[in-house]
């Protein structure tokens, strides 16, 4: 194989297009043709061009995804679907994926932990559970934190709904509404609006 065309990006000058025997290969960083001493008329094997991309994708993976998650916390699924958008190949997403891993950057018990504290208090259970199985935690991991946490009773978050409102039909269709949209189950909801009720 050999190069035979090192082009400037029109739309981005720091990139470089690559052709090889005269042939579009790959866009690369202008970077990294002055790292591995890339020219035209180089002769370079396609596994060591292909080692040369792939490390520096990984790297540029890397670099990408610590900022990512660098201003809050973030599930294994976030970051996959991250990295996906941003169009990097399976390898490198399973690379950066264990290598935040082995660094304890990502940890979704803990993210589950981090979001039943922060939303507990807002949420009932149901909500809860269907907000965390769409950012990618597991039914197991959801368990173990919720039983570990305590989520606010249906009395907790209603009294705070009911501050100053005096109970009346209109008023307890729409605490219906708002308990449902918390997330707490429709038999929850209607025997405790039944006892405030009876009262």
């Amino acid at each position: 194989m050999k190069i035979t065309k090192l082009e400037v990006q029109k739309n981005d000058k720091n990139r470089v297009n690559l052709y090889v025997d005269d042939e579009f290969y790959s866009g690369i960083p202008a970077e990294l043709v002055y790292l591995e001493h890339l020219k035209t008329g180089l002769e370079i094997d396609e596994k060591d061009l292909k080692k040369i991309i792939f490390e520096n994708e990984k790297s540029k993976a890397m670099s990408r995804v610590t900022k990512y998650i660098g201003s809050s916390l973030k599930t294994q699924k976030q970051i996959r679907d991250y990295l996906r958008k941003k169009e990097y190949s399976d390898d490198t997403i399973e690379f950066v994926m264990s290598k935040l891993v082995e660094y304890n950057y990502i940890d979704d018990k803990k993210y589950a932990q981090a979001y039943v504290l922060t939303y507990g208090k807002k949420y009932g259970k149901l909500k809860l559970i269907s907000q965390l199985k769409i950012k990618g935690v597991s039914e197991e991991i959801i368990e173990c934190v919720l039983e570990d946490n305590k989520v606010d009773s249906i009395e907790s978050v209603a009294s705070k709904y009911l501050k100053n409102k005096v109970m009346s039909y209109e008023v307890s269709q729409k605490l219906f509404r708002f308990l449902y949209s918390r997330g707490y189950e429709f038999d929850e909801i209607n025997s405790y609006i039944n006892k405030l009720k009876s009262r």
